[in-house]
Order: C-alpha cells, then structure tokens, then sequence
C-alpha cells in the first residue's frame, strides 16, 4: 500500500458542555466493541471512510493497531440500523477532555437522519466520561458535508490549519 502526504485545511472543533437527547429510534442501536477482530476493523474502516481517503489505520502497524484497539481507554462503537452495520465512532478517552477520533457512516446509509442518532449516541458516551469537552478534527479531504454536520450539531470551530493528510495511492 503506497501512501502520500497532501496539504489540507484542517479545522479543530470542540462542544463544552456536552447536551444530549434521548435517542427515540428502537431500530438504531450502538455496540461498544472488545477484543475487536482487526481484519473486520480494517475492513469496517475502510467501507465508512474509503471514500474520504482514510488512511491511518490502513497503514498503522498490525501490532500497534491491535493494541489501541484494544485499550480500554480507546471506545470503539459499531452502529447498527435493523440489525445491519450502518457506521462507527471511537472515542479516545486517555484525557480529561475526550477526543471523537472517527465518526461515520457507510455512504450508502448518508443522509437518512442516522448521523444524528449516530452523534447522540457519541454525546452520551462521552457524557459516561463526565467530560466537559468533546473535541475532534476534520479536513477538506472528508466528506463535504462534514464541517456543516458538526456545527450544526453544536460543535464550533477553536481552530484551522493546513496539515499534511495521508492519501492512499493506487
């Protein structure tokens, strides 16, 4: 697997005092994962963000990546919708503050009103942490509808820069 680094603008978001409302769908549910297969990982990984150019994990050390997966403090959430596996999020607990690393859903299930459910469901976990701080980061690179999603799910902008993104090359 052949990687390059491009520039990106990156913007650094963050929600204090998280809010959060009951999730009301019965057909959407979330399950924290453990002892997390890593070929399934991969493969989930890459079906939610493939088409953003999601590259860490893909070229993340077997070894290394088994090990964060695996870390208590590393929460990791599969999201199903009627029983079928529509996305993930996966929070990074190591702090006072919590990091939501990754957050998406298959292209396929985008714009069904499931990434809503999907972030109630982040703010509740997040809440389990009595965190006053909820914070991630998103590029140019992810999907186009991201930054918008996030601010209207009351994230606000406390940063932007360019950085240097990995890209999978064919």
């Amino acid at each position: 697997m052949k990687t390059i680094c491009k520039p990106a603008k990156v913007w650094y978001l963050e929600m204090i005092n998280l809010e959060t409302s009951k999730i009301e769908e019965e057909k959407f549910q979330i399950k924290l994962q453990e002892n997390i297969n890593l070929e399934e990982y991969k493969l989930r990984y890459h079906k939610v963000g493939g088409k953003w150019n999601w590259a860490n994990r893909l070229i993340m050390d077997d070894d290394k990546l088994r090990s964060l997966l695996n870390d208590p403090k590393n929460e990791i959430y599969y999201a199903y919708y009627n029983n079928s596996f529509v996305g993930y999020f996966e929070l990074d607990c190591h702090q006072k503050d919590v990091e939501l690393v990754y957050f998406g859903l298959l292209p396929e299930f985008m714009g069904k009103g499931l990434g809503k459910l999907l972030m109630q469901s982040v703010l509740q976990r997040a809440n389990q942490h009595q965190t006053q701080r909820l914070w991630l980061h998103t590029c140019e690179f992810d999907s186009p509808q991201a930054l918008n999603f996030y601010i209207k799910n009351g994230f606000i902008i406390y940063d932007e820069k360019i950085e240097d993104q990995l890209i999978i090359t064919k």
